[in-house]
């Protein structure tokens, strides 16, 4: 049969509307393809970046680094409560990093729920975001940023949708850390080693050195620790260093490190401290010594002296672990239990 003229006028082959919406639907379908790959590519990035590290710090320097084009910050602090002692770690692209610490160690008393944000006290211009990153809600990662910082609510969506990304790695790495701490720390004490003071040493010289910060070593060394261990025994001496360590380890700083360097001695490391807080938090330390009351019959209460040294430029760590050995003999000459410097 033939077609009547003027036919295809009256029945038009191809729905009017359906031939305009299709290019719409069409942009939108390679404007969600091309968002899908930019998800893809920056998850990619992330992963190869987090892959190069088994370490905390270096790992969330990394997850700092790598979020910084997409969210400007001054602080990024990840802290991992699941274990007798909560693991830190932070990178910081600022000047003013020991009141950013201060103000992150006030948010971090405890694990989080939900998102956490406000304004950072003291900062007018300084505000933060807190998130619980694992399932259990035993992770909080913890940001610092700038009111002013362009495309904050992309790059906190940005953030947010990689958070799973980083939990695994972050776990593997916690697992690691806990094998690798076994043979860094003392059985006794759970206190870290000389091997790992000494690492530590080096790096936190560099840091005071680059940066010009106050540096402190602190040598100590317990008073009438050997009565103990001859008069009551070694079950009694290992009793008491361990009562010591913990009441030491509940007036560390995070950003300090206290080792156990052998027998009755130990060290501290005070980053970004002055002399004057060191000597402060070292009196401190001398009175809960004696407050713990421990002693052999017939012997004085164990007591601990404590010898201290400022770093000053160019200085190295055996010249500045002589100075502060040579405090340490000047606080036992004087009568023991006290501070030198």
């Amino acid at each position: 049969m033939g077609v009547a003229a003027g036919s295809l006028h009256r029945r038009p082959l191809v729905n009017p509307v359906l031939f305009a919406r299709y290019p719409v639907d069409m942009i939108e379908e390679l404007q969600e393809y091309k968002r899908q790959t930019e998800r893809l590519g920056r998850s990619y990035e992330l992963h190869r970046r987090l892959a190069e590290t088994l370490d905390l710090c270096a790992m969330v320097e990394a997850f700092s680094h790598w979020l910084m084009p997409y969210l400007t910050h001054q602080l990024l602090v990840y802290r991992h409560f699941d274990s007798p002692v909560p693991s830190t770690a932070y990178a910081c692209h600022t000047e003013s990093r020991e009141a950013l610490l201060s103000a992150a160690a006030d948010l971090l008393q405890a694990p989080v729920e939900k998102t956490i944000h406000g304004r950072v006290a003291g900062h007018y211009r300084l505000f933060y975001h807190g998130w619980s990153v694992s399932p259990e809600q035993q992770d909080i990662l913890l940001l610092f940023h700038a009111e002013s910082s362009t495309q904050i609510g992309t790059g906190i969506k940005i953030l947010e949708g990689v958070l799973p990304d980083l939990y695994g790695p972050l776990q593997r790495t916690l697992a690691y850390e806990a094998l690798y701490n076994q043979a860094r720390r003392d059985a006794l004490t759970g206190l870290v080693n000389r091997r790992v003071f000494e690492e530590r040493i080096t790096l936190e010289l560099a840091k005071a050195e680059r940066y010009h910060q106050p540096l402190v070593l602190a040598c100590l060394d317990l008073d009438h620790f050997k009565a103990i261990n001859d008069r009551l025994g070694h079950a009694e001496g290992d009793a008491a260093l361990k009562q010591v360590s913990q009441a030491f380890t509940a007036m560390v700083r995070d950003t300090d490190l206290l080792a156990r360097m052998g027998g009755d001695e130990f060290a501290m490391i005070l980053p970004n401290t002055t002399l004057e807080n060191a000597q402060q938090l070292m009196n401190r330390l001398c009175q809960v010594v004696a407050s713990l009351n421990i002693r052999a019959p017939n012997a004085p209460p164990l007591g601990v002296s404590i010898g201290l040294a400022c770093w000053q430029p160019g200085c190295s760590y055996s010249m500045l672990s002589e100075q502060a050995d040579a405090a340490l003999y000047r606080a036992k000459a004087a009568g023991r239990s006290q501070v030198s410097h």
